[in-house]
């Protein structure tokens, strides 16, 4: 895979490229932003074209350390003895971790022309693993380099930031999912479906089963559909009333991204908006019928409390009381 098979982040690419072909590449890289956005495989690129032995600025993926790099990928068994990967053992990256990576790094590539260490979840090193990293990245041999992975940079010790060129990933454009579903045999309104759904998550999107969305879409929509016609809206209480503390947030979080792109439709169609357009283009015809009604009015409220608890499920506020204070103010 060259950097050309990933998409999105064009930007951040390119400066590895142009970076590549003047021989520049900094030995200490940060990439950060949100989950499944490509961070990991723009790493491990990186890792074959810093050792390719056909191109400058990217991996070919068919010289003899590109496919060394790939059957490693594939087999860690097989894995390609200068490109090494960390990931936490447990809860934390261990200093035992950070140590051996430290010793490797000063000895020369077996085989390579450069030594990649790619650092997964790098906020999860704690003082002391990061400190034991931080003595290499002070003096880094010339031919290793370090790529730390993180969705959250502000946990990583701000010693170890500043001795790293951040490269900020954006989330994925959805045209660019869309494309990438296509690709891989999706039909072209399931793809569009599914692209709009993951909120610019690449790899969500790849490992999505489409019979296990419509089904929670299916779901999601009955409730929606109680909520705003006001005909047995307690479902919406009940719903999430017996689940366990731990796994309720996540539900909830969910089930109120589909209810606002279900209000968002509304909404464009009562404009008189371009169908095109639509979140959930299957759901139009029923869409209209509530969009021509009295509900209406019940779903710009729910548009309005699904933004507050959106707000009030990032302070951590108790899920319970949140979930009731959303049904009073469609309901009132």
């Amino acid at each position: 895979m060259p950097f050309s098979d990933i998409p999105g982040n064009g930007r951040v690419k390119k400066i590895l490229q142009l970076s590549l072909a003047r021989n520049r590449v900094p030995n200490s890289l940060l990439f950060c932003g949100p989950r499944g956005i490509g961070k990991r495989k723009t790493a491990r690129v990186l890792a074959k074209a810093l050792n390719c032995l056909t191109l400058s600025d990217d991996a070919c993926d068919a010289c003899a350390n590109c496919e060394a790099v790939n059957r490693g990928l594939e087999n860690p068994a097989r894995a390609f003895p200068d490109f090494i990967e960390i990931e936490a053992a447990t809860e934390v990256i261990k200093i035992e971790q950070m140590q051996e990576v430290r010793a490797i790094a000063y000895m020369k590539p077996i085989v390579g022309r450069k030594r990649v260490f790619l650092i997964d979840e790098a906020e999860r090193m704690n003082d002391e693993s990061g400190n034991c990293l931080l003595k290499v990245l002070e003096e880094p041999p010339l031919w290793s380099h370090f790529v730390l992975v993180t969705d959250n940079p502000s946990r990583i010790l701000s010693t170890i930031q500043s001795r790293c060129q951040t490269l900020a990933f954006q989330p994925v454009a959805t045209e660019e999912i869309e494309q990438a579903l296509r690709d891989r045999g999706f039909e072209e309104e399931k793809a569009r479906i599914l692209a709009l759904l993951v909120h610019g998550n690449l790899e969500q999107a790849l490992n999505l089963d489409w019979d296990e969305i419509q089904g929670r879409r299916e779901e999601t929509w009955d409730l929606f559909r109680a909520m705003v016609s006001g005909e047995e809206a307690s479902r919406f209480l009940r719903r999430f009333a017996f689940q366990k503390k731990a796994e309720v947030k996540d539900d909830l979080e969910g089930t109120l991204e589909l209810f606002a792109s279900f209000c968002r439709d509304l909404v464009l169609l009562r404009d008189g908006g371009d169908p095109r357009l639509l979140l959930n283009p299957d759901y139009e015809p029923r869409m209209r019928e509530i969009g021509g009604g009295p509900g209406f009015g019940r779903a710009m409220r729910f548009l309005d409390a699904i933004d507050t608890a959106f707000a009030d499920l990032g302070r951590n506020l108790n899920t319970g009381l949140l979930i009731t204070s959303l049904y009073s103010q469609v309901q009132g």
